[in-house]
């Protein structure tokens, strides 16, 4: 990958035609776009993005992107699961959906996470007869995904789903003070706290566990925002060091039809952790939501899930 410091303000187009050995602004603005550009460490992907005297521009004139568009490679055998499974019994199945891959498709042609494991559970056993998909997970997130081994466990989990629990990881430019709340408001303009636990900080990103659904993101976001918090990979203008959203779904409290409690959780996600390397643990402060407890299910009203799962 090549290099230069930006002697002239302007935007990163200009200084790739002026410093970069780029023929012409098009064919800058497409190394840009197609993400083989970083400014000063990170990956931009906008080419009015201002630039000053003294920043550093990396890219790479021979190739069109770093990583992306295509699902990351995975080897499959009929011995092994395609994705790590993190539940099963006999009414369904939770695997962990990577960045990268589609979860389903109405597309028979169209290889996604789903129609692999649906594939290997027939396979494994002649009762998997009768498989379907819960919920969908965004391409450039991950985190557990559902399968009912039957028509009745369909049925109950879609219609209570948005009376599970969740929780996500989220992974942000920027800092928060450590364990205590943010300040959300749900679409009818209510407003609710929003539990969460600062994992990790490094210099420049923020390791977040909150209990909040991943179908409920778009109202996080502003009280983040608030915070001087940007989502990483979420929205053209943000920051993208990993070639992926910073949503994960890590803890989905399924209850039963008899009432039984049913968790499943995942790890963190490794590109997570290698980003994050070297952080420390912040120390909690003063809490503004002393009553609002991380994992507290009594008194803790969740964010409303108005989007659909399938």
């Amino acid at each position: 990958m090549e290099g230069f410091e930006v002697q002239n303000a302007g935007t990163l187009v200009d200084a790739l035609t002026a410093q970069g050995g780029y023929s012409t602004r098009t064919k800058a603005r497409k190394a840009i776009k197609n993400g083989a550009v970083k400014l000063d460490g990170q990956i931009v992907k906008i080419p009015s993005t201002i630039v000053e005297h003294g920043m550093l521009v990396q890219h790479d004139r021979n190739r069109n992107a770093l990583k992306k568009a295509t699902a990351p490679k995975v080897s499959f055998n009929s011995d092994k699961p395609p994705f790590e499974i993190v539940f099963e019994d006999d009414n369904f199945l939770a695997y962990v959906k990577p960045s990268g891959w589609i979860t389903a498709s109405p597309k028979p042609q169209l290889s996604t996470s789903y129609s692999r494991m649906k594939s290997w559970l027939e396979k494994k056993s002649r009762s998997n007869s009768d498989l379907h998909f819960i919920n969908k997970i965004e391409k450039d997130q991950s985190g557990i995904c559902l399968i009912a081994k039957n028509r009745k466990w369909r049925e109950y989990l879609q219609e209570n789903w948005n009376d599970f629990r969740q929780g996500i990881y989220i992974l942000v430019e920027g800092h928060l003070p450590a364990d205590d709340v943010l300040k959300c408001r749900e679409e009818d303009g209510e407003k609710v706290d929003v539990a969460y636990r600062t994992m990790r900080a490094t210099a420049q990103h923020t390791l977040l566990k909150v209990d909040a659904p991943i179908e409920a993101v778009y109202l996080v976001m502003p009280a983040l925002r608030r915070e001087g918090c940007i989502i990483i990979g979420k929205g053209k203008s943000a920051p993208d060091p990993l070639n992926r959203e910073g949503l994960h779904l890590f803890a989905l409290e399924v209850e039963g039809m008899k009432g039984e409690e049913l968790p499943v959780k995942t790890r963190v996600p490794r590109e997570f952790l290698n980003l994050m390397k070297g952080g420390d643990s912040p120390k909690p402060a003063k809490r503004r939501g002393l009553n609002v407890k991380f994992g507290s299910s009594k008194g803790n009203r969740k964010l409303k899930q108005n989007r659909k799962s399938k």
